[in-house]
């Protein structure tokens, strides 16, 4: 394996909106538990859909101790697929993952609102809490989540996966230093988008789903950007950066830990398809996209940002009905995402929202979607 890759720990750097406390120490270790825990358990059972299949995944978490809570997170967090449908004003959302929590706790849901936790996910997905109520049905997010006092693991239907306390603490029991960190190099390569200079910035936003448009930005990426050293992503200004500069940083992770997943559904396509694999990630990147976006939602609510409300929205609006200044709108937008302490970001919305409000954003789904199995062939030529 390449010497130049090592086991990063940058969760540790997150620290709390409210008053900027690091959070504990057991708290911190659950992530990086249950984040290898549900990776490890989706790649066991080869967890996917194809974008035309009408499934989705249900996962049963039974029951509430701090770790169990950071399994939801964390199942939350990777469980996106490509035949999510987030719906419309005449069709409902389907597909959704399904999370369903054994409780007996009354206070569950505030429990699951906690920083740590879920935070603001429950806020905007739907949520029926032991059958009497039900919250946010119609809205796009593509995580669904179910409150119970009871389940009978021996009666899961098919397609079910369920998690037990047991399960967990065995798997944490044999927990090695590895496991208890992230191997950031695929993060590291995807970070590198955001580097490309006019050969993606001036694609334009009309037809953002063909390949085509992105071949000469994909050439840069992969024989310039994917050929300097990975380095570490951890450097010394991750001391003095903020918390949503941190943030930004652990959503490359977030990101990456669902190549594999996506690449599942994709190997699904080829059964009945004689495309090369990256000509699959091209032939369907409109499903992977959405998909992308859908996840990128979630992680964003669990990380503690917000939609706009209506106050917001509307002055982003009226700058551009008044100046037709791009860059006047973008420091307006920015000084809202970058607020640590009450982080708001304009593309929190249903992906088809997002073609109205800021269709430039959608270039990035995209391409980082067209990017993704060259970062995965990248990682595995280093451990050669």
């Amino acid at each position: 394996m390449s010497k130049e890759y090592s086991i990063e720990k940058p969760f540790e750097y997150l620290t709390r909106k409210e008053n900027g406390k690091k959070f504990d120490d057991e708290i911190v270790r659950n992530w990086y538990l249950a984040r290898s825990f549900v990776l490890r358990k989706f790649k066991d059972e080869e967890v996917g859909f194809t974008p035309d299949s009408n499934g989705h995944l249900h996962v049963v978490v039974v029951g509430d101790s701090p770790i169990m809570l950071t399994v939801v997170r964390q199942v939350a967090l990777t469980a996106h697929f490509v035949n999510f449908c987030e719906g419309s004003e005449t069709e409902e959302p389907r597909n959704r993952t399904v999370i369903t929590l054994v409780s007996k706790n009354p206070n569950i849901k505030a429990e699951l609102e906690k920083e740590e936790y879920l935070c603001n996910l429950p806020k905007y997905c739907k949520v029926v809490d032991h059958d009497v109520t039900t919250e946010n049905e119609g809205f796009y997010v593509d995580i669904e989540i179910h409150i119970v006092n009871d389940y009978s693991v021996d009666s899961k239907e098919n397609g079910t996966i369920c998690f037990t306390e047991r399960d967990v603490d065995d798997f944490c029991k044999t927990a090695t230093e590895e496991v208890c960190g992230v191997d950031t190099r695929m993060s590291v390569y995807a970070s590198r988008i955001y580097d490309l200079g006019v050969e993606f910035h001036n694609i334009p936003a009309e037809d953002i789903h063909s390949a085509k448009r992105y071949s000469l930005a994909l050439n840069v990426f992969q024989h310039e950007m994917l050929k300097k050293s990975v380095g570490n992503m951890i450097t010394e200004k991750w001391e003095t950066m903020s918390l949503c500069k941190i943030k930004e940083r652990i959503s490359n992770i977030l990101c990456s830990d669902c190549f594999s997943l996506r690449n599942e559904c994709i190997k699904r396509c080829k059964e009945d398809n004689s495309l090369a694999n990256k000509a699959l990630w091209e032939k369907y990147n409109e499903p992977i996209s959405k998909s992308e976006h859908a996840r990128w939602v979630v992680e964003k609510l669990i990380m503690g940002y917000r939609p706009l409300n209506e106050k917001e929205r509307y002055y982003d609006e009226t700058l551009h009905a008044q100046f037709k200044n791009k860059d006047k709108r973008k420091k307006y937008r920015d000084s809202l995402k970058r607020n640590d302490q009450d982080p708001a970001h304009i593309d929190l919305c249903s992906y088809r929202d997002l073609r109205r409000i800021n269709p430039d954003d959608m270039k990035y789904d995209s391409f980082l979607m067209l990017a993704a199995p060259k970062i995965m062939d990248r990682v595995k030529s280093d451990e050669y």
